[in-house]
């Protein structure tokens, strides 16, 4: 069997088993089947549909597999961009909930010094936070019929594990410093990753003009509510990645200069040795 063919094929049975499901959940909720009839047909329907599934994929993983492959372009080939960036935003959020409750940063180690990032920024994903858990216990007592309330609860409370994802993630990926490298992140996603020789100049600069990741005039803003922080002026021009919910839509720009939002911009400065330089000087060279 060819990788198209195959690839068809599993799209087309992968389509079918969610096409199943659907009809299943909406002639219950049209009151056509009882939940008991409802569960026999998906027995009798999905799970042969399900272990089909399961074999074309196993088949195409192994076909994409001695393409020589990487698992992240796998799951891309299977499931499709956004389907798999969604994946891995979930995955990535059940990771930084282990790691927050362990206490752990992610890629911490002995020799590197975690720079945070998340103060003042936290205040509106505690807000959606105690507005989906109160919006959870409303739904459970108000909505009469007891399947839609159970799917309703159950949605809720995977809706506020997303949220606690978000959260954990920001506090467990913090930009990291070296001796020998500075890495700078926005929760998972890796922005930029600069030699500790290629920074110039490393100060504190409080910067409004924005409060969104953007590149303008050269430089790269990596704000919170109240704007930047802190400003590294790079030797040379080096490459960065605007972050962004879906991967695919991630976009790359050359800059010199970057302003950040960190929680203690005078440990950052003191940690690379430097002399904060006046408004006014940076101004001039800027």
């Amino acid at each position: 069997m060819t990788g198209q063919w195959l690839s068809r094929l599993h799209r087309a049975a992968l389509v079918v088993t969610v096409m199943v499901a659907g009809i299943d959940v909406a002639l219950v909720a049209l009151g056509i089947l009882s939940p008991g009839a409802a569960f026999v047909l998906w027995l009798t329907v999905e799970i042969p549909l399900g272990l089909a599934v399961g074999v074309l994929t196993a088949l195409r993983i192994r076909s994409l597999r001695r393409e020589k492959l990487g698992w992240n372009a796998i799951l891309d080939e299977i499931t499709g961009k956004v389907a798999a960036d969604l994946i891995r935003f979930e995955a990535r959020g059940y990771r930084a909930i282990w790691l927050f409750l362990r206490r752990r940063y992610d890629s911490a180690g002995p020799d590197v010094v975690p720079v945070g990032y998340t103060k003042g920024t936290l205040g509106i994903p505690m807000a959606f936070l105690v507005a989906a858990v109160i919006e959870t216990v409303v739904v459970h007592v108000l909505v009469p019929w007891p399947l839609i309330r159970n799917v309703l609860l159950v949605l809720s409370i995977w809706g506020l594990i997303q949220i606690l994802g978000i959260l954990a993630g920001r506090i467990t990926h913090p930009h990291l410093l070296t001796d020998a490298r500075l890495t700078i992140r926005a929760g998972h996603q890796v922005i930029a990753q600069l030699d500790r020789g290629a920074v110039e100049r490393v100060f504190e600069r409080r910067r409004w003009e924005h409060t969104s990741p953007i590149v303008d005039d050269d430089a790269l803003y990596l704000p919170g509510p109240d704007g930047t922080c802190l400003d590294l002026v790079l030797r040379q021009a080096a490459e960065v990645t605007l972050p962004a919910f879906f991967e695919h839509k991630r976009t790359t720009a050359s800059v010199s200069r970057l302003s950040l939002q960190v929680d203690d911009p005078e440990a950052v400065v003191a940690h690379f040795g430097a002399v904060g330089l006046r408004p006014k000087d940076f101004s001039a060279e800027a």
